[in-house]
């Protein structure tokens, strides 16, 4: 029993051995599957690691090329818009000239006009002066013009007569070939009176070429240009064929015409300067007013304004080339003006018609200006049309700053400032050992 007893004691204790080593087996078989386990556990992690630090690095490389090109973009961006503000300076610059120069042509051009019109106004009250003058002062006048160079001779006379007085006993000899010399001068002078008057008298061809002389030197003294402004013997033919012979067409601006006669006789006008007895000279200054009537009728009957090819005013000029016709004309009739007017003629004297030719010379300086402020007119609505169009691409240009700015603002908020910028992703990936070969500036 004894021995039964050691016996299972001992495979007692050497079963508890066995279990012992047993549970010491199972714990290294269990150890060792856990260490397997976690070994590929941290192989797989070390491998996804790797795998994602590849990708990192190839996610680095694409973000690091999309951040050069959105820099150059930036930078083309940058220069577009200085160029844009260069060019806005520029065109701004260009717009105060234009405007500069616009202002400056319109206040030149109302100018111009303000002149013209205190121009006209000053002719317009000068003539209505000079022919108020000489219809007041026609008679004085008259007698004026017959008696001046008698009066400068006998003031002549005077003086010699009075130096001679003066020295009688030294000068006798002297005076009397003074007076001889006097003597021989009124007789040479009434003798080219004499002479004149027989060239004239009865002679209305000769005194109407005479009439043309006066009237075309007062042309030429007027400022018109033959040719241009006036012509001289124009043959024309009236509605029924028959020829009219104008002495001279005055163009006016606008294409309007006035007819200047010069042919009106002057027989009786002469005569009236050479006789001494009144009664005589009243009677021809009569018929001298009478024969200018009849010429005045006579005129009136052509009708030159209704000859085809001229546009002329309701009247006719009619020409008395001697100042003191004209005047003793109208003092023996006193309304042979207003006579005239109604049968649409209208008398003129030298100095009248003077006033008139003058007067139609400026009316031609005034066409020729006020076609000058149309033409500085069109240059202006052309300015005009210029500025619109500049305003229209200053527009454009401000548009087209606007979008520049607005990308660039996008670029720019992608780039550095806005959330999740490609600087700031950049950057992040640096910190996870990302080793790039350049570095970004420190302003990013």
């Amino acid at each position: 029993m004894q021995t039964l007893a050691e016996e299972a004691a001992a495979l007692t204790g050497q079963v508890h051995g066995l279990s012992l080593l047993l549970g010491v087996v199972l714990g290294l078989v269990v150890m060792g599957t856990a260490f397997v386990i976690i070994f590929n556990k941290l192989q797989r992690s070390r491998m996804l690691l790797s795998l994602r630090l590849e990708q990192a690095g190839v996610n680095n490389r694409h973000l690091e090329d999309e951040i050069r090109q959105l820099s150059e973009v930036h930078h083309n961006i940058k220069e577009q818009n200085r160029q844009l503000l260069r060019d806005n300076i520029e065109l701004e610059a260009q717009l105060n000239g234009t405007r500069t120069i616009a202002r400056e042509r319109l206040a030149l051009f109302e100018q111009t006009r303000e002149q013209m019109e205190e121009d006209f106004q000053n002719l317009a009250r000068k003539v209505l002066s000079e022919q108020g003058r000489v219809l007041r002062e026609q008679h004085a006048d008259g007698l004026k013009g017959l008696l001046l160079p008698v009066r400068d001779q006998l003031d002549g006379f005077r003086k010699k007569v009075e130096s001679v007085y003066d020295s009688e006993s030294r000068d006798r000899v002297s005076l009397i070939k003074e007076i001889e010399h006097l003597k021989n001068l009124n007789e040479r002078i009434s003798q080219d009176a004499l002479h004149l008057t027989r060239a004239l008298e009865g002679k209305n061809k000769l005194q109407g070429q005479w009439g043309e002389m006066i009237l075309d030197k007062l042309l030429e003294d007027s400022g018109l240009r033959k040719g241009l402004e006036f012509e001289t013997q124009v043959s024309l033919r009236d509605r029924q064929g028959k020829l009219k012979q104008p002495d001279v067409i005055i163009h006016l601006p606008g294409k309007r015409d006035v007819i200047i006669d010069a042919k009106v006789s002057l027989n009786s006008y002469l005569l009236a300067c050479r006789t001494e007895d009144s009664e005589e000279r009243e009677t021809h200054l009569k018929a001298h007013a009478k024969s200018i009537k009849t010429h005045i009728n006579g005129l009136s009957g052509k009708q030159y304004q209704q000859l085809p090819g001229l546009t002329t005013p309701d009247f006719v000029l009619l020409f008395i080339p001697v100042e003191g016709a004209f005047q003793a004309g109208v003092s023996t009739c006193p309304d042979l003006l207003t006579q005239a007017m109604k049968k649409r003629v209208v008398i003129a004297g030298p100095s009248t018609l003077l006033a008139i030719l003058r007067t139609i010379h400026h009316m031609w300086r005034l066409d020729e200006q006020n076609r000058n402020g149309l033409t500085i007119a069109k240059e202006a609505g052309n300015l005009y049309d210029k500025f619109v169009g500049f305003v229209e691409v200053f527009t454009e240009v401000g548009t087209r700053l606007n979008q520049a700015t607005r990308s660039w603002e996008i670029a720019e908020k992608r780039l550095a400032t806005g959330q999740g910028n490609l600087i700031s992703r950049t950057r992040a990936l640096k910190k996870l050992g990302v080793q790039p070969g350049k570095e970004l500036p420190d302003d990013r």
